[in-house]
C-alpha cells in the first residue's frame, strides 16, 4: 500500500513536468542477467506493462504507464526483449516503442521437405503461435486448402530463406510468406526460361527443381544435372533418381537403399515410373530453380557422383565404362 501511495504521489508531483519530468525520475530496474521477456503479438499496452512488471523489469508500472501516456500513447511493439544490468525505465519505453528486440527467425533450408519444416516450427520455435498448424500425413493437402501451396499440396512451395517474426506470430502466416516468395520467384524465372524445355508449366519446373536439389550436388553442377534429367524426359526415359525413392519410403528409410526398396510401389519411384513425381519432394533453392529453367547445353543421359567429382556420359556403354573407371565404395551411380 505504501508503495502504491508513493507512486501516486510521485505521479501527481511529476505529471505537470511532462514526459521528461516523469521519465527522469523513473527508478532503474535490476533484472537478472540474461532476462528475456516476450511481448506477444496482439498484447495490449496494459497487458505488456503487467508482463514486464511480473518479470521484475518495471518496479513501478503506474509511473511507467504515466510516462507512456505523456509520450503520446505510442504503440508498444511485440518482441523478445533482453534486459540485464541497470536498465532505466525510459530506455525500456523507447525500446518497446521502436521494437528493439532480439531477432527471432524461422529458417527453411534448401532440400528440406514439409515434414522437417513443421518439425522445426513445433520443436525449435517456442515463440511461434502453432494454432491451426496441421499434423499427420494430410498436412500438405490441408495447408494447400488454407492457401499455402498449390496443386493440392504445400510440398515444394516454401521458399528456403530466413523469416523474421515476433513472439505470437502465427506459424501459418510465416508459411504463407514463404509460399508467396516461392510463387513469385517461380513465376519470374518461368517467364525467362530457356526455350525448348520439356516442361508444360511452372509446377513441373518446381517438381524437377526439387529432384535436382535433393541430388545434393553443389550449385556449379546443378545445371548439368538438370540437363541430364531434361534429356531423359525428352526421350521418355525414367529419371531414376534415388531421392525420389527415399521420399517414397518416408519414415521407413534407414539411411541406405536396399535392392528391395528400389522397387517400392509408389508413384514417386522414378525407377518404376516414367516422367516426374506427382509433387515436389523438397523445397528447392534458387540455384536449383535456375538450373532447371536454364540447364547446361548437354546431351548427357547419365552421371556418376564421386564425392565432389561428377562424370557425365551420353550413352549407357560410356556410363558403364565410367563406373569401372571411377566408382569407389562411397560413390553413387545414376543409371
Amino acid at each position: 500500500m505504501r508503495r502504491i501511495i508513493l507512486t501516486l504521489l510521485l505521479v501527481i508531483i511529476l505529471a505537470p513536468l511532462g514526459y521528461y519530468g516523469v521519465t527522469m525520475y523513473l527508478p532503474q530496474s535490476f533484472p537478472k542477467p540474461g532476462k528475456q521477456v516476450p511481448i506477444r503479438l496482439g498484447s495490449g499496452t496494459l497487458e505488456s506493462i503487467q508482463i514486464l512488471h511480473k518479470a521484475g523489469v518495471l518496479p513501478y508500472p503506474q509511473m511507467f504507464r504515466m510516462a507512456w501516456i505523456l509520450a503520446g500513447r505510442p504503440v508498444l511493439q511485440a518482441g523478445l526483449y533482453d534486459f540485464q544490468g541497470h536498465v532505466s525505465q525510459e530506455n525500456i519505453l523507447q525500446r518497446l516503442i521502436h521494437g528493439q528486440s532480439r531477432p527471432l527467425n524461422v529458417v527453411i533450408i534448401p532440400g528440406w521437405n514439409l515434414s522437417l519444416i513443421l518439425q522445426e516450427l513445433r520443436l525449435k520455435s517456442p515463440y511461434v503461435n502453432l494454432h491451426g498448424l496441421p499434423t499427420g500425413d494430410q498436412a500438405a493437402q490441408q495447408l494447400a486448402a488454407a492457401g499455402i501451396g498449390a496443386q493440392d499440396s504445400a510440398e515444394g512451395w516454401l521458399f528456403p530463406d530466413s523469416y523474421r517474426y515476433v513472439p505470437g506470430t502465427s506459424a501459418l502466416s510465416i508459411l504463407k510468406r514463404a509460399y508467396h516468395r516461392m510463387n513469385d520467384n517461380l513465376q519470374h524465372l518461368w517467364s525467362q526460361r530457356a526455350p525448348g524445355l520439356p516442361l508444360k508449366n511452372p509446377y513441373q519446373a518446381l517438381i524437377l527443381a526439387s529432384v535436382v536439389q535433393k541430388e545434393g550436388a553443389p550449385p556449379a553442377q546443378q545445371a548439368h544435372i538438370a540437363a541430364v534429367f531434361l534429356n531423359r524426359l525428352r526421350q521418355g526415359m525414367p529419371l531414376q533418381s534415388d531421392p525420389t525413392v527415399i521420399y517414397a519410403l518416408g519414415k521407413h528409410y534407414q539411411g541406405h537403399l536396399t535392392p528391395q526398396e528400389m522397387h517400392v510401389p509408389s508413384a514417386y519411384n522414378t525407377y518404376l515410373h516414367v516422367g516426374l513425381p506427382p509433387t515436389p519432394i523438397a523445397m528447392p533453392g534458387l540455384s536449383s530453380l535456375q538450373a532447371v529453367l536454364h540447364p547446361s547445353d548437354s546431351h548427357d543421359l547419365y552421371f556418376i557422383a564421386q564425392g565432389n567429382a561428377y562424370h557425365y556420359s551420353t550413352s549407357y556403354k560410356q556410363h558403364i565404362e565410367q563406373i569401372k573407371r571411377y566408382l569407389q565404395p562411397t560413390a553413387r551411380t545414376f543409371s
